[in-house]
């Protein structure tokens, strides 16, 4: 029970939800850059959330499936086809022994996500699955990989999937990415408070999964700084010496000793990390209360969504 990587794509990766608790000796928590579209594509297939899925940045592989299994995609559409006919994506997809699903350049957005009913066939190592490049844990996935699956499924047609407006964030180009006030937000000048406000940011070409490094009005604090070393996590807004700000994303460092400036609220990062290197965004500031409003009333939508799902499954 297995499939093969015909072409690996730009940046393919085995990703879940990550190494959870381990930031405290040094081990970034890593994991999928958008969790959202990782937990609804194995939402969608009546798996536990955390599954381990397929992260494709880009431009995505062709992968030949040497076993009947049911899948799911989700993410940045990369026009999947199998055997050159399109398929759709957000709904169960049943896959037959030998088809060959091709995936092409994303359309809009960066990164799309495809999971298996029952999950990929893989050793956790610090109770995850993901590959974290620079941790030389696992690395990008290569033309000609085998990945066992752990179970094989019979072929069905499902009419049913998500239609779905929680996906509609991949399009939001003009809606500002929310932050709350970070730690030494008191320690920056008003001008680059406004700044911040006020101006837009554009992603860097040279930026990754470890941070998103902007370009746009330089950010300064009132004097210089020494800081001690404090904890860090995805979505933290540092402003290194250069002025340029960074925002650290999923395989950020769990430490950092630059004073940041904010912290990109939990609903706002699936967006986040969909939005291209090149691309401009723009921000606005939140309080704490309405920033986990945000996050209760998505938890709840989610919930939702998810036992939804799993009632139809409950008969297959």
């Amino acid at each position: 029970m297995t499939i093969t990587l015909i072409k690996s794509g730009a940046f393919t990766t085995i990703q879940d939800l990550g190494r959870n608790g381990w930031q405290a000796y040094g081990m970034p928590v890593g994991g999928a850059m958008d969790r959202m579209a990782a937990r609804f594509a194995n939402i969608l297939l009546g798996n536990d959330e955390n599954e381990a899925v397929l992260e494709m940045t880009l431009v995505g592989p062709t992968i030949q499936f040497n076993e009947n299994t049911i899948i799911s995609i989700f993410g940045a559409n990369m026009a999947p086809k199998i055997f050159g006919k399109m398929i759709e994506i957000r709904k169960p997809i049943s896959i037959k022994k030998g088809d060959i699903i091709t995936f092409g350049a994303a359309q809009s957005g960066v990164r799309t996500y495809l999971a298996v009913k029952g999950g990929f066939s893989l050793p956790k190592i610090l109770g995850s699955k993901s590959t974290n490049v620079r941790a030389n844990i696992g690395g990008p996935l290569q033309t000609g990989d085998v990945i066992q699956l752990n179970h094989s499924y019979s072929t069905n047609h499902f009419s049913w999937g998500l239609s779905f407006k929680l996906e509609n964030y991949i399009h939001d180009r003009h809606v500002p990415i929310r932050y709350v006030k970070g730690p030494q937000y008191d320690l920056f000048t008003e001008e680059t408070k406004q700044a911040l406000l006020e101006s837009a940011f554009a992603i860097s070409l040279h930026s990754d999964r470890m941070g998103y490094r902007l370009t746009g009005p330089k950010l300064s604090t009132n004097q210089k700084v020494e800081l001690t070393t404090e904890g860090t996590t995805f979505g933290s807004i540092q402003v290194p010496p250069s002025g340029e700000p960074i925002i650290l994303m999923a395989d950020g460092q769990p430490t950092g000793g630059y004073p940041k400036i904010g912290q990109i609220i939990n609903v706002d990062l699936p967006r986040l990390s969909q939005i291209r290197p090149g691309e401009y965004i723009r921000f606005k500031e939140i309080s704490l209360i309405e920033a986990q409003k945000q996050m209760l009333d998505q938890h709840k939508e989610f919930t939702a969504i998810k036992t939804a799902c799993l009632i139809k499954w409950r008969d297959y």
